[in-house]
């Protein structure tokens, strides 16, 4: 399971906006806590987002989380053409990964743990 400020933190390292040692400033911080929100809001209202707290992404969905995240967010900052590109594609991909993971999971071709 991780954390929305694990999926914030990462969504930031994607976007090239925290290097390793680094601490994230406050406000971005915030948009990118915001972003989790809205991302979350989105998979709500299609019906796919169905794990249960708030704040706890199960691991196989940690990578579409943090994708749609930094996607979310790559048009704020001054994100290098080939990274925009490739965190476009990823969140373009994630939406489609998280259904897939949910389908196995109510099909049962995965071992679902309980949250």
């Amino acid at each position: 399971m991780a954390s929305a400020a694990t999926i914030r933190n990462k969504a930031a390292k994607k976007l090239g906006l925290l290097g390793t040692g680094q601490t994230l400033q406050s406000a971005i911080s915030a948009d990118l806590d915001a972003a989790y929100t809205e991302v979350r809001a989105e998979l709500e209202e299609l019906g796919i987002m169905l794990w249960g707290a708030a704040d706890a992404v199960p691991d196989a969905l940690v990578g579409p989380m943090v994708s749609l995240v930094a996607g979310a967010r790559v048009n704020e900052y001054s994100v290098p053409n080939d990274r925009y590109q490739r965190v476009m594609a990823d969140a373009v991909q994630a939406e489609g990964r998280i259904r897939a993971i949910i389908s196995q999971a109510r099909t049962g071709d995965t071992k679902v743990e309980q949250y």
